[in-house]
């Protein structure tokens, strides 16, 4: 536990930009293999995209079962999981395995509910004690894609600035913009930084404590570029130790904002 809480402190102790140029000065990341039309556009899922289609097919996946469902309820998420119970192939390997369920919020909320309440009923339930063998985890592109909403959200009046600059003050920016908007604001963020970052780093200083500048940089050197980062290029390059660091990164920076 000691020598993890150092590893954390030691983490933190330089920004995200630093930690990339050592893995790519290392060659244990290679940006050459990623354009940023391609990282803009990643969550774009326009069949006309014809660079992305070999990306995104699914090679070896046996499809169980396919069945319309109001997946809003714990009730509706019992149902869909009784699916996969009922085949009996599936259902010998779960008696003594687990199976992780990568799922968006509501997947997440209800499943966990459902194990929490065969936890707290035992055998008093109605519903099978197999549920407990699903494990539910947040995939690589939600990580991305519920960070980015989320440093937007809470800053909005930086990236509200951000915009109008950019696009005239007659232009209004949604308090939850599509996904494609918060990636470009993000990477206009990122590039604007890269520019002026020298200049700013020289004129305040190692050591200045100042807290709007202590928080602009964990913004811009820290946090944007970690969250474009995660799954456009960490992800899919394989870099899995980085793509672990990063999460952690995320997560604390995440839960330090809220």
């Amino acid at each position: 536990m000691k020598q993890q809480k150092q590893k954390a402190n030691l983490l933190f102790d330089r920004s995200y930009n630093y930690s990339k140029s050592q893995w790519i000065s290392y060659s244990i990341l290679e940006l050459d293999k990623f354009e940023s039309i391609d990282n803009l556009t990643i969550y774009l899922y326009e069949d006309a995209i014809l660079e992305l289609k070999k990306e995104r097919s699914m090679k070896n996946l046996q499809l169980v079962d396919f069945k319309e469902l109001e997946l809003h309820s714990f009730d509706n998420y019992a149902d869909a999981l009784k699916m996969i119970i009922n085949i009996p192939l599936l259902n010998n390997y779960l008696k003594q395995n687990v199976i992780p369920i990568i799922t968006d919020w509501p997947g997440q909320l209800f499943i966990r509910k459902i194990i929490t309440y065969l936890k707290i009923q035992q055998s008093a339930s109605n519903i099978p004690q197999v549920y407990k063998t699903f494990h539910p985890i947040i995939g690589p592109l939600h990580v991305a894609l519920n960070s980015k909403e989320t440093i937007l959200i809470i800053k909005y009046k930086f990236f509200k600035q951000l915009f109008n600059f950019v696009f005239g003050d007659k232009k209004k920016l949604a308090k939850k913009p599509k996904p494609w908007r918060i990636n470009l604001l993000l990477e206009l963020a990122q590039k604007a930084w890269q520019k002026i970052k020298k200049v700013i780093l020289e004129k305040f200083g190692p050591y200045c404590k100042d807290t709007e500048y202590r928080m602009a940089i964990d913004l811009l050197d820290k946090i944007i570029p970690a969250t474009l980062d995660i799954y456009a290029v960490l992800f899919r390059s394989g870099s899995h130790m980085e793509y672990i660091e990063t999460i952690f990164r995320i997560w604390t920076f995440v839960t330090k904002m809220v």
